[in-house]
């Protein structure tokens, strides 16, 4: 039985070009991620944070979630959280990389919770897009930019069709980059997770 999605935006503060175009219908900002809003023209609905890095005031209308900067969660999480409790089950992060490597990191780890919960999720930053798949297949439409997969918390069995090195059932490990810098060279590649988990990224030239 097919899930229906249901898509949310969350906004972080890593640098990036946000756009309107690829938003959804509700969003919400994770701290300074209201000042990469109100920079692109986009009022969110929501906005959650300690508001220990946000500079803009609120703009009217917005929901705020606040709470104290002594946490175990990332705003991000407390984002994502706030966007699962309310019914979604497809969460865009957008300027999610790009700014602190901690912060990247902790956003891919909250892509494995997510996942884990069966959720749909992926990351946006400049340039690039990062998702993880396990035991699962995509078609990905040819671009001008780089296919990397890796293989996260041990080893994985990928294929990968259309692609400059087309690979079948290849074993990657968490301790090689083997899979880094592909390239699609036909009109989609199509990918297979077979076993483990894997990050896929995609990023523009």
């Amino acid at each position: 039985m097919e899930i229906k999605l249901n898509p949310c935006s969350i906004v972080c503060g890593a640098p990036c070009g946000l756009s309107k175009e690829y938003i959804t219908k509700f969003v919400i900002a994770a701290d300074s991620g209201l000042d990469r809003c109100l920079s692109a023209g986009i009022t969110p609905d929501v906005v959650v944070g300690d508001f220990d890095s946000a500079e803009c005031d609120v703009p009217t209308g917005a929901e705020i979630i606040r709470v104290p900067p002594e946490k175990d969660e990332t705003d991000t999480i407390l984002a994502a959280r706030t966007a699962v409790q309310r019914g979604y089950n497809e969460l865009r992060f957008f300027c999610a990389f790009g700014g602190r490597i901690s912060h990247s990191i902790a956003n891919i780890q909250m892509l494995r919770a997510l996942k884990n919960k069966g959720i749909r999720a992926a990351l946006f930053g400049e340039n690039c897009v990062l998702f993880l798949l396990s035991k699962q297949s995509v078609r990905i439409p040819r671009f001008a930019g780089y296919l990397s997969i890796f293989a996260l918390g041990g080893s994985a069995y990928v294929s990968e069709k259309g692609t400059k090195y087309p690979v079948s059932r290849q074993r990657l490990s968490s301790d090689f980059p083997l899979g880094v810098s592909n390239e699609i060279t036909e009109e989609f590649a199509e990918i297979t997770v077979h076993s483990g988990l894997c990050a896929v990224i995609l990023e523009e030239k």
